[in-house]
């Protein structure tokens, strides 16, 4: 069986430059200050960017620092595209 996830011939939304891992990983999008976290799952995750959705359905903010738990952090992420409650963000792990 061909796996179309992974095949640029095969989905044309697929342009990116590194290969995504699914992955179904709890997280949270915390977007600083004052305003409340998010639950979200991870659903994918390359080296620059990641899918991410929110577990309520809540939009989830254009900039937030995406987290594993307190102490493990994926990165600050930037929404590049939005499709309902599920985002792709590129990661900024230097932050």
């Amino acid at each position: 069986m061909i796996d179309s996830y992974n095949n640029p011939f095969l989905n044309d939304r697929n342009r990116r430059r590194h290969t995504r891992r699914r992955t179904r990983i709890r997280a949270w999008a915390d977007p600083g200050g004052v305003a409340p976290v998010y639950d979200c799952v991870v659903l994918d995750v390359s080296e620059g960017g990641a899918n991410v959705v929110s577990v309520t359905g809540v939009d989830l903010p254009d900039s937030f620092e995406l987290q594993l738990d307190a102490r493990n952090k994926m990165g600050r992420a930037e929404v590049a595209w939005r499709e309902g409650a599920a985002v792709g963000v590129k990661l900024d792990k230097s932050k």
